[in-house]
């Protein structure tokens, strides 16, 4: 009897905590599950997305005025980054920033208290990281062609710092702004 006072006790405290964790991890499971069947369809060769991002990057490079090429790896799944003909780094899937899109859209809409500005808001957010991240890319690869002497400090550490920081303020900018939770 005891015991069940003690739930009761517990899941009436933490009700909405408990709710929380259980949206996000469903909707996260969900996304994952979705994200990698779309990826088992790509098995040693480039997906969509990752070719895309290729493109993008590849793009905005050209805009700087530079000569760079990404190319397909044969029996691989992703790209070579050529810059002024020099091979720089490979764009894979994880450079597309998808699975970071997936943890965010997951946290906003379990966090969420209005569907509808929730939804908008992770629809935007995930645009708004999915262009960070092509730039993101961009400054990675050139950093890695001009100072190849920091590839790993760069990859490892600043450029998923880079990432994960413009998400959680954009966490902050829903909780605070679009969510309406007070200070």
């Amino acid at each position: 009897m005891l015991k069940i006072l003690f739930v009761r006790k517990l899941f009436g405290t933490y009700r909405l905590t408990i709710a929380f964790i259980f949206k996000f991890l469903l909707i996260y499971v969900l996304l994952v599950w979705l994200y990698s069947l779309y990826l088992g369809h790509y098995v040693l060769q480039t997906d969509p997305l990752t070719l895309w991002v290729g493109r993008a990057v590849s793009g905005i490079y050209h805009l700087l005025g530079l000569d760079v090429k990404t190319l397909p790896i044969s029996g691989e799944s992703g790209l070579k980054l050529i810059i002024n003909g020099q091979y720089v780094a490979r764009i894979i899937e994880g450079c597309t920033a998808a699975s970071v899109i997936i943890l965010f859209v997951s946290f906003v809409i379990a966090f969420g208290q209005k569907i509808k500005k929730s939804l908008l808001f992770a629809m935007l957010g995930g645009v708004l990281i999915f262009i960070f991240n092509l730039f993101r890319i961009v400054f990675l690869g050139y950093l890695l062609y001009a100072f190849p002497q920091y590839q790993d400090i760069a990859h490892r550490i600043v450029f998923p710092a880079l990432i994960y920081g413009f998400v959680v303020v954009l966490w902050i900018i829903f909780i605070k702004k679009i969510n309406d939770v007070p200070n």
